[in-house]
């Protein structure tokens, strides 16, 4: 199975879409059957603000992760902090016209401007600010 591969530079418009790579595209119709979307911010490790960045799962792969998450406690501080770091940031999106609309508090935690970079992780892709992007 090849999954998302590759680095896309992309541009957002006036309403916060972008335009979705074909190859990713083609991916979501072949493998996953619908263009149902988890996009989700991820802090950086170091819990550096400006390296925030977007996680997009298709909805098959969210579930999985989810199923990883049930273990955790809902009556247990830590890991009850550890659901809302992970709920509370995530929105279901949907792929529409080969667009993906990010809503405004997800583009702004990530630091979304006009360019932006999509990076395929195979099972998952990864958008960041062309300021922020590295290797």
């Amino acid at each position: 199975m090849v999954g998302f591969l590759g680095t896309y530079q992309v541009n957002l418009d006036e309403k916060g879409r972008l335009n979705v790579p074909a190859k990713f595209k083609g991916l979501l119709d072949k493998q996953y059957d619908n263009h149902n979307l988890v996009v989700a911010v991820m802090p950086d490790k170091e819990g550096n603000k400006d390296r925030e960045y977007l996680i997009v799962f298709p909805q098959k792969e969210w579930l999985v992760n989810e199923e990883k998450l049930s273990h955790l406690s809902g009556l247990d501080g830590d890991d009850r902090n550890k659901m809302r770091e992970i709920y509370a940031q995530a929105s279901e999106c949907e792929v529409k016209s080969g667009k993906i609309l990010i809503p405004q508090h997800q583009r702004e935690r990530a630091g979304l401007k006009k360019e932006v970079i999509l990076v395929g992780m195979s099972k998952t892709f990864e958008i960041w600010s062309a300021d922020r992007f590295e290797i």
